[in-house]
């Protein structure tokens, strides 16, 4: 090959390098006035890692508060894969995630600076179940043997927490409904009337909740709450509560007469299909119901979800995720296929985003918990950086000097062409997207390493 071809060939490799290096536009999640929101920024491709640009580091351990878990090393396996599909899925780049031991996991998320959203993300559990609301007023026919149980277990009615007058509330509650009860029976009407009659009673159970007029739907005051979820997690009032039936709180709260209520279901026990078969979950934004999740199932939960929703139609479907009831339960009007969609209620496009990405990972065989979190600043970056730059500015020039004063021009060709492998060689890199980071020898923790000299 002629001189020519080479030197226009080393031309177009220096000029593509300095394009892939020259900084460009990008969207990122960014912090604006205390809010994170998707922007666009200025950057050089070349990323930073942890100890560079700082983040996160989160240690997870599996959660037992709910009951043992037998095989903590195997459960941790499983947990792994789930948790590294959805940092992938998180955007970020170059996170660690690894298992420490026999029961952690160990999360280092880079340019990560909103807590709360990484540890939602990383913990939530992430079941789905799709239930049928119960319509044989199971939950009223067990009400006199709940408010019993309470009585002796000694709870007396004056630690309840004085609600509405029955009839206010009740009409306030369907008077919110009015579309739904037109389409009802009047012998569907009669029932609901009479059932609404025997909740918000003198028991001590039963006075704190109040009926809706849909089948399984029930209120309590938000400042009841956290009663209520105490009377239910009592054995004697677990014992008494209708068989096959379970009760499910909802995610959202809404206003009644300047009043918050939070509503439960009263659901089947046995779902009708779980988000098992679920393959993809896309957040989007409908006029009518807000942001939304829309999702799709493969074949064969295709298949049983048409079944099951065909047997159930014109009853009502609850969508639970994580024990939680997603929105206000739909009506089935017709066999339902491979897509169906999750109502945020109100919750913005990011936690639509955000639940779509776990529903996509799959849901954890185990529950975690946060047992360490770490906001790591980028202090041992700044000062790696800083030492990095003094000692390759000591290093090159030290090189140039022996180059040209014993080799010449022969010297000064190496040192041309070492320039050009450096530019090379960052120009590969940011356009594999790779990271630039400063790590300790043995151990790649952070811990370790910002106790330890760093080399880059």
């Amino acid at each position: 090959m002629s001189l020519k071809w080479r030197i226009a060939i080393i031309l177009g490799l220096v000029a593509a390098s300095i394009w892939a290096l020259f900084p460009r536009t990008v969207v990122e999640r960014v912090k604006r006035n205390g809010e994170f929101v998707y922007d666009t920024v200025r950057r050089v491709p070349l990323k930073l890692g942890l100890d560079l640009q700082g983040g996160m580091h989160l240690a997870l351990t599996v959660d037992e508060s709910k009951g043992p878990v037998p095989d903590k090393s195997k459960a941790i396996d499983n947990a792994l894969k789930v948790v590294r599909n959805r940092i992938d899925e998180f955007g970020v780049s170059e996170p660690l995630v690894q298992k420490a031991g026999n029961d952690r996991i160990i999360v280092e998320l880079p340019g990560i600076d909103d807590p709360r959203r990484a540890q939602d993300v990383v913990q939530k559990s992430a079941f789905l179940e799709f239930q049928i609301t119960d319509k044989t007023q199971a939950l009223e026919k067990s009400l006199p043997r709940i408010d019993a149980a309470l009585k002796d277990a000694k709870v007396t009615v004056a630690a309840a927490t004085p609600t509405a007058t029955k009839d206010t509330t009740a009409a306030g509650l369907q008077s919110l409904f009015t579309a739904d009860t037109s389409k009802k029976t009047d012998s569907t009407k009669k029932d609901s009337t009479a059932a609404t009659g025997t909740v918000g009673g003198p028991g001590v159970f039963s006075k704190l909740v109040q009926q809706s007029d849909m089948p399984g739907e029930y209120y309590v005051a938000q400042t009841d709450v956290g009663l209520v979820t105490q009377y239910l997690a009592m054995p004697q009032v677990a014992a008494a509560l209708p068989p096959g039936k379970v009760i499910r709180w909802s995610s959202d709260t809404l206003s009644i007469r300047n009043r918050v209520y939070r509503p439960f279901y009263v659901l089947d026990a046995k779902p009708i299909i779980t988000g098992e078969y679920l393959t993809d979950a896309k957040p989007n934004t409908s006029p009518t119901e807000g942001n939304i999740v829309e999702f799709t199932m493969n074949n064969e939960g295709a298949r049983r979800f048409r079944t099951e929703t065909a047997r159930h139609v014109k009853d009502f479907m609850a969508i639970v995720l994580d024990q939680r009831v997603m929105g206000r339960p739909p009506v089935i009007q017709s066999a339902i296929g491979a897509r169906g969609q999750i109502t945020m209620g109100g919750k913005d496009l990011q936690a639509a985003q955000d639940l779509a990405l776990v529903l996509r990972a799959g849901s954890l065989p185990v529950p975690l918990k946060v047992e360490d979190l770490t906001q790591i600043g980028a202090s041992l970056g700044q000062d790696s950086i800083h030492k990095g730059i003094t000692a390759g500015i000591i290093a090159i020039g030290l090189v140039v000097l022996v180059m040209l004063g014993y080799y010449r021009f022969s010297g000064a060709l190496a040192v041309a062409a070492l320039a050009l492998y450096i530019l090379y060689t960052l120009a590969a890199l940011a356009g594999f997207s790779a990271v630039l980071t400063c790590r300790a020898s043995p151990d790649s923790s952070y811990r370790s390493a910002s106790r330890s000299t760093p080399t880059c």
